[in-house]
């Protein structure tokens, strides 16, 4: 009685309606996350930000930690859709990656500071959520460096799986530098930039 003083059914949010709350708390949170990275976010001030009360998040999201990792998800998810359709030399696909993760930077400039600025600091306190998050993107990197191993295309003393870490370290390096404040390079010559100074030197 007291909490529906008037009799009155409560309203059921339907299906589409929570999946549309969901995306605005993901769209929400990427702003948050990008201006006070994870250890300075405020949970219950994305749900405002998004529209709604500060309590809502919870129905959609354990935690900050929870939300944040599946924006990163999503980065990767987008990525690796996308790779797909890529075809060519191993060099070829590595740099057509470095072209599609550029362009989700363009795009969208908060998921980018999100992803390549935040996710390096976070290996050591978060090593577990940071692999299962790019492990999708890590396991096609993979695939293509041991094909270009395999082909004898590359020529290289790592494994497949430590050249995809390699290749994603200089790949967020380089966007990082370009998405910072006064950047000396922009994200026009980050696939150069990974071009000239890593896969290069892959290049049997």
């Amino acid at each position: 009685m007291w909490g529906n003083p008037h009799n009155k059914a409560m309203p059921r949010v339907s299906a589409s309606e929570k999946m549309a709350i969901r995306r605005r708390l993901i769209e929400a949170g990427k702003g948050e996350f990008a201006a006070r990275g994870l250890a300075g976010a405020r949970f219950d001030e994305i749900s405002v930000a998004a529209g709604h009360a500060k309590g809502t998040i919870y129905n959609y999201f354990l935690n900050k930690e929870a939300l944040f990792f599946e924006i990163v998800g999503e980065w990767c998810a987008e990525l690796s859709s996308r790779a797909a359709f890529l075809d060519g030399s191993p060099r070829g696909q590595l740099l057509g990656l470095a072209e599609l993760d550029v362009e989700i930077a363009r795009k969208d400039p908060d998921l980018a500071l999100v992803v390549v600025q935040q996710m390096p600091a976070l290996l050591a306190s978060h090593h577990t959520e940071v692999f299962d998050a790019i492990g999708p993107g890590l396991d096609l990197l993979a695939a293509i460096c041991r094909e270009g191993l395999a082909a004898g295309d590359f020529a290289s003393p790592y494994s497949p799986e430590v050249l995809a870490r390699l290749f994603l370290a200089s790949l967020s390096a380089f966007e990082t530098e370009a998405l910072i404040p006064d950047p000396i390079i922009t994200l026009d010559d980050v696939v150069d930039m990974v071009d000239r100074h890593f896969v290069a030197g892959l290049i049997a």
